[in-house]
């Protein structure tokens, strides 16, 4: 592979990937094209194998994750929403739990410093949290290992905590393909697509590959424009592109900076875990809510990853898509009041 050079370079990764994704879910793995896709390319980062992620397709296949969250509203979804009040409201009180606890443990346990503490223990979405990370004068290199593990380990654990608990497998919640889908069905979500792609080139919005698709997805849904609904197949090449793009963050990081920060990450996500199963236990008793999906919709992995785990469990994709981009919505609204509250303290 070393021989090979961008776009080629780029289509054997993701043969590779595609075939790992295949191996893994014919062994029956829970998300196993996500994983198997992720794990080579985290394997090649750490052997220093030049591999190399699509990078061209990634924008359009976050934005077509976005479309899919946008295909689960409905009009009955959005009826429904004034009712998920009490889970949102929980979800707050596990992010600021979760936040507490891990801020402590950081400094006291690992040696953080507020700042980094800080950044690290708030669930935002990496890139942001690099980039705030970089304004505050924070350990960079430090912030986004630890939310690249965060990612990386809730994709790894998570399905596998919930098939240990729930007794739910991949190949077991996927259901049917629906009605397929006609060519002015392909058009609009195309339309959505690209939509996403135009709104991230401007920077204006948080999360753009996301919003702006779900956004105009379900305003074509719930106008009935169109009630497309995309095939597996599809979802597992975006399953396989996510996992390369996951692994891809761990791209020239030394193995010793891995290893020193590796029981730090691990901490967090234990914590953050932790707290997301007795909230969503919590809640379950209060409102009857599916626990399963009340345990995805708090899980501190990523809004796309955890969208797609959700698709691939066959729960109700909007709910937890909802949960998350609120919590990431939150926290990118937090983090800079942290950060100032802190800066003016020091």
């Amino acid at each position: 592979m070393s021989r090979l050079h961008g776009p080629l370079r780029a289509g054997a990764t993701l043969g590779a990937a595609g075939a790992a994704g295949w191996l893994c879910a014919s062994l029956g793995i829970p998300l196993g094209w996500l994983i198997g896709s992720m794990l080579v390319m985290i394997g090649a980062s750490l052997a220093r194998i030049p591999a190399q992620q699509p990078v061209l397709i990634v924008p359009y296949v976050k934005a077509s994750v976005g479309t899919l969250l946008g295909a689960s509203i409905t009009m009955p979804v959005l009826l429904s929403i004034p009712d998920w009040w009490v889970s949102l409201a929980c979800m707050f009180v596990v992010m600021g739990v979760a936040g507490a606890l891990n801020y402590r443990l950081l400094q006291r346990r690992f040696g953080f410093a507020p700042v980094d503490a800080a950044l690290c223990s708030v669930p935002g979405g990496i890139a942001e949290m690099i980039f705030l990370s970089e304004q505050a004068g924070a350990d960079q290199r430090r912030v986004a290992i630890v939310h690249a593990l965060r990612i990386a380990l809730s994709i790894l654990v998570i399905p596998a905590i919930i098939s240990l608990l729930y007794g739910i497998t991949i190949t077991r919640a996927v259901p049917a393909d629906p009605v397929p889908m006609s060519v002015p069905d392909w058009g609009w979500f195309s339309l959505c697509i690209l939509a996403g792609v135009a709104a991230a080139r401007t920077r204006r919005l948080p999360a753009p590959l996301i919003i702006v698709p779900m956004i105009l997805c379900a305003a074509l849904h719930v106008t009935n424009v169109t009630h497309f609904a995309v095939p597996t197949e599809v979802s597992r090449i975006m399953q396989v592109v996510i996992g390369l793009n996951v692994g891809a963050r761990f791209q020239n990081l030394p193995l010793s900076s891995l290893i020193r920060v590796f029981g730090a990450a691990l901490s967090t996500i234990t914590v953050q875990i932790g707290c997301a199963l007795l909230g969503a236990f919590a809640v379950l008793q209060l409102t009857g809510f599916d626990q399963l999906a009340l345990t995805l919709a708090y899980a501190p992995g990523g809004l796309a990853e955890m969208s797609l785990i959700a698709i691939a469990m066959g729960r109700e994709v909007a709910f937890v898509g909802l949960h998350h981009l609120v919590r990431v919505l939150f926290s990118l609204g937090l983090a800079p009041v942290l950060l100032h509250r802190l800066k003016g303290s020091a």
